[in-house]
């Protein structure tokens, strides 16, 4: 008896003491922080015209902005006909004169968005309440501005719930901080973040309707930071290269396909959230939700092998950020190092083995001074027996030697596996716009 009394005050001292570490993993994540500001909006209501009004934005507003106020967050609740576009634009400007280097946004939007084609460039917009037109709408590069606006705040998040969103990144990061240094957590929470996740790519749409009463991307936002699913080593922080293994492939379906980056001003820095896998509040479901469910009921996720594509999410996407890299450093043998020597590529109705994919590639390499990647974004397709498939769109600009300039925004797809060890493309179809 007295060995088992023993036994058991070892255990509680054990307890106790990795409920010490957890808790000191949050707070030396947290302390870094002053204030911690989130400026989110929602907008069913639009009044007909070109917009109809939506079912699930005001209900995603309430309850992310529930969930960040519980993470100690200072909410601007932006409903319906308040979230004009003065009124968003100005809680930006708001905290940029506001907050400082030790202070961190969240930026939520939850409504309309909307696009289009001037010349060769494809832009985007968020409708707020009143739009009528694209002068009453707030453009990406409106968006962006505001960020390198808001240069004092250390860390940013924009998670955009609305068509068309992923027209706001301009440039995927193909770098992140070395996870393996002890101290990563430091360094990431120190350096400068300026990241987004948009429930879309910049050509496409996104649902309305998805489970509990929520639109489908919120309802998986709020799963992996909420529910804590996305802490995904169990440290009690969500990274955001963990939010993104985790949501991506789960908010991913056969309509819509979320995507991720950075903007301009990134520093290798990371934004986090405190696991703290608070319970959901049950949400009230309107008729007009009750049906767009219904017409929702064809969606599939895309998250059948979740966990295992969680833990390889970054090393499954380093091909072919590897290969952008290796055409801005003009580097052949990193490009050609990519490829699995069992792959082929797709241009229309021809296909390449890799003897032809090196032998066209050394030709061209040797016939450029100068590639520029200005736009460049990745987003998940699938995975299914060990092959991840992504999708690719780009603008890159190629300087030839005999002074030609060739400027090419495309679209292409990429199959990816393991091969000894690690991963490589296996296919790329490219021209696929």
């Amino acid at each position: 008896m007295h060995r088992a009394k023993q036994m058991a005050r070892r255990l509680l001292v054990a307890l106790q003491l990795v409920c010490l570490l957890a808790l000191g993993t949050i707070a030396a994540s947290a302390q870094d922080f002053d204030k911690s500001r989130a400026i989110v909006v929602g907008i069913d209501t639009y009044g007909g015209g070109d917009f109809p009004d939506l079912a699930f934005a005001v209900a995603d507003a309430r309850r992310v902005g529930a969930f960040l106020g519980s993470q100690g967050y200072d909410v601007r609740l932006l409903l319906n006909e308040d979230a004009t576009r003065e009124r968003i634009l100005g809680e930006l400007f708001a905290a940029a004169r506001e907050l400082t280097d030790r202070d961190r946004l969240v930026f939520f939007f939850g409504g309309h968005g909307s696009t289009e084609t001037i010349g060769d460039q494809e832009l985007g917009y968020l409708v707020p309440s009143g739009a009528r037109g694209v002068g009453g709408m707030i453009g990406m590069e409106e968006l962006r501005s505001a960020s390198q606006t808001m240069t004092e705040v250390r860390h940013q998040l924009f998670v955009l719930n609305a068509c068309y969103g992923g027209s706001i990144g301009m440039l995927r990061s193909m770098r992140s901080f070395d996870r393996s240094r002890p101290d990563y957590l430091k360094q990431i929470v120190a350096r400068q973040a300026r990241e987004f996740i948009a429930a879309g790519g910049p050509d496409q749409q996104v649902l309305d309707g998805g489970p509990n009463g929520l639109s489908w991307f919120t309802h998986f936002f709020l799963e992996a930071t909420e529910g804590a699913a996305a802490d995904l080593d169990g440290d009690q922080i969500i990274t955001f290269p963990e939010l993104s293994a985790y949501l991506l492939p789960r908010a991913s379906n056969n309509v819509q396909t979320p995507t991720f980056g950075v903007l301009p001003g990134h520093a290798l820095g990371e934004y986090i959230f405190s696991a703290t896998a608070a319970a959901a509040p049950a949400v009230a479901r309107q008729p007009a939700q009750t049906q767009q469910l219904a017409s929702a009921a064809h969606v599939t996720t895309r998250a059948a092998a979740l966990p295992e594509v969680a833990r390889d999410f970054e090393p499954m996407q380093e091909p072919i950020h590897d290969l952008y890299s290796a055409w801005t450093n003009l580097d052949i043998d990193a490009y050609l190092a990519q490829w699995s020597k069992k792959a082929r590529q797709y241009v229309g109705k021809k296909s390449r083995p890799y003897a032809e994919i090196e032998a066209s590639r050394r030709k061209l390499f040797k016939r450029l001074d100068a590639v520029d990647v200005t736009r460049y974004q990745l987003w998940f397709r699938g995975f299914d027996d060990g092959v991840a498939s992504f999708d690719a769109s780009y603008s890159m600009t190629f300087h030839f030697a005999d002074g030609r300039v060739l400027t090419e925004r495309e679209r292409e797809t990429y199959k990816v596996r393991q091969e000894r060890g690690r991963w490589v493309i296996v296919e790329n179809r490219d021209y696929v716009r």
